[in-house]
């Protein structure tokens, strides 16, 4: 009398094979009951999932098992460095681009400096002292300008001009052009 014939049993024994805890002659009692009995409603998914595992490595000659053996251990060594490569390469050229497309598009707006703000701070210099000041240059650089004052004895003075709109102040700092800060 087959022991499968009762579902407490066939139950016990599906419930062993979930635990993998059933031996190879166990595995293929199921797989021959459920392709000679048809399968109860709530046992259909263990049916089909038992019927398509794959036959123990017991029951396959002892050279096929050691050529399976074999081609699983070295499949995977011989591409993952050139996959790894490959992901890291792929990973370092998206973070670039990705940076730079936020560089660009994040880019804060310069509002350039006002030519007449450039204008009054460039006569005010010249009130200081016109008796020892040449001429006044400026250099627009988006939102400053560098004013520079050539003295009458040859010598040059640099300032780093700056203006604040909502506080509606400039300011006028020395500035070396030569020095690396």
């Amino acid at each position: 009398m087959n022991t499968l014939n009762d579902k407490t049993a066939r139950r016990a024994l599906i419930d062993r094979y979930l635990e993998a805890e059933t031996t190879p002659a166990e595995e293929q009692q199921l797989r021959e009951w459920f392709a000679t009995h048809p399968a109860d409603e709530d046992e259909a998914d263990m049916a089909l999932l038992i019927g398509l595992a794959a036959p123990c490595a017991s029951c396959l000659p002892e050279v096929e098992r050691e050529m399976e053996f074999d081609a699983i251990v070295a499949a995977p060594a011989s591409r993952p460095k050139l996959h790894l490569w490959r992901k890291w390469v792929l990973g370092i050229a998206a973070a670039a681009a990705v940076m730079t497309l936020v560089l660009l598009l994040f880019k804060p707006a310069e509002k350039p400096l006002d030519p007449v703000v450039i204008a009054e701070n460039i006569r005010q210099l010249m009130l200081l002292s016109p008796d020892q000041i040449e001429s006044v240059t400026a250099k627009p650089e988006g939102s400053h300008a560098i004013l520079t004052v050539h003295l009458k004895n040859g010598s040059t003075c640099a300032y780093l001009l700056t203006a604040d709109e909502e506080a509606g102040t400039t300011s006028l700092v020395a500035y070396n052009p030569e020095s690396k800060h």
